[in-house]
Order: C-alpha cells, then sequence, then structure tokens
C-alpha cells in the first residue's frame, strides 16, 4: 500500500509540477504576446504617424516646387519687362554721333570748354554677347567747379538714357586764378547693334 501511496503522489506531484509548467508556459506566452501586440500595435501606430508626415511633406513640397515655379516665372517676365525698357531707351549704333553732341551741347549750355575728346565707335560689351554695343567717349574739360559739378550730374541723369561716368581724373592744379579746373572723363553708355 505504500508502494501505490507512494505512486499515486508521485503521479499527483508530477501531475501537478506538470501543470503548474503548462500554467506558468502560457502565462509566460499570454504575457509576452500581449507585450508583443501592443510594440506591434505601438509600431503601426508609428507607422501611420510617419506615412502622414510623409504625405504632409510631399504636399509641402509640392506647394514650395510650385512657389519656386511662379516665382522664376515672374523673375523671367521681370528680366523680359527690364530688358525690353533697357532696350527701349537704347538706339542704334549707327546714331552714337547723337550722343557726342548731346554731351556738346550740354557743356556749351552750362559754359563747360571741352578741351579735346576721343571715342572709338561702339564695340560689344564684354559678356553681353553680341546683344548691346559700349560706346565710350573720353574727354578733357575745364570750367567751375560747382558748373562742372552741374554738368556730370546732368550727364549721368538728364539726357534720357543710360550714361555712366566710368573713369574721372582731376587734372592738378585744383583751381586755376579764375577759380577754373580741369578734368579727364570717359562717359559710357550703350547702343543696339
Amino acid at each position: 500500500m505504500k508502494t501505490r501511496l507512494r505512486s499515486i503522489i508521485e503521479r499527483v506531484v508530477t501531475y501537478g509540477l506538470i501543470a503548474i509548467a503548462i500554467g506558468g508556459l502560457v502565462y509566460f506566452l499570454g504575457s509576452v504576446n500581449r507585450q508583443q501586440r501592443e510594440s506591434i500595435a505601438n509600431k503601426n501606430q508609428e507607422l501611420v504617424n510617419l506615412n502622414k508626415k510623409l504625405e504632409d511633406s510631399q504636399a509641402e513640397f509640392a506647394k514650395r516646387r510650385q512657389q519656386v515655379a511662379d516665382i522664376t516665372s515672374q523673375l523671367r517676365d521681370k528680366r523680359q519687362e527690364v530688358k525690353d525698357k533697357f532696350e527701349k531707351l537704347l538706339e542704334s549704333a549707327a546714331n552714337y554721333t547723337m550722343f557726342i553732341e548731346q554731351v556738346q551741347r550740354k557743356a556749351r549750355a552750362l559754359d563747360i570748354h571741352i578741351q579735346d575728346s576721343t571715342y572709338k565707335p561702339p564695340a560689344p560689351v564684354a559678356g553681353a554677347g553680341s546683344s548691346y554695343l559700349e560706346f565710350k567717349f573720353d574727354l578733357r574739360i575745364h570750367g567751375v567747379y560747382n558748373k562742372l559739378k552741374q554738368f556730370l550730374w546732368e550727364i549721368e541723369n538728364s539726357l534720357g538714357r543710360l550714361v555712366k561716368i566710368s573713369q574721372i581724373e582731376i587734372i592738378p592744379p585744383l583751381s586755376d586764378p579764375q577759380g577754373n579746373m580741369s578734368m579727364k572723363l570717359t562717359l559710357s553708355t550703350f547702343f543696339l547693334p
């Protein structure tokens, strides 16, 4: 009977240990499974958020691309507008002598004496291809300081064309006994070929 009782107790203990092991295994698997499901759910939510951010970023990128295209178009139009306005102010290169006459009339009107002048016919502008021709007019002038100052201002601002004084040099002495001074100038303007 002891053997039988012992056998029953061993079986009960063995079955109990097996049941505890199976219960522990089921609990462990359930716990791991629940954690994995939560982790998968979190990862799925992150994936949804990332996809939303990607869609938003693509929409924003498309919007920015359209803005860049619009600005590029506006710049192209403005460039063309400025070029057209600039070219409307320009004359044909055949009329460059009229510019010389304008400068001479302006000098006479202000009682400025042109001592000598040199020029070369209009030549292509560096970097502008054959679109524009630059005309440089060198002259040496003599007159009262205030009149010279007014002459320089009027040359750049009142001839109805783009004229720049690209070089200026004051010739000593700064003033003679009559209060006159001398300067060397290089005037530049542009023409169409």
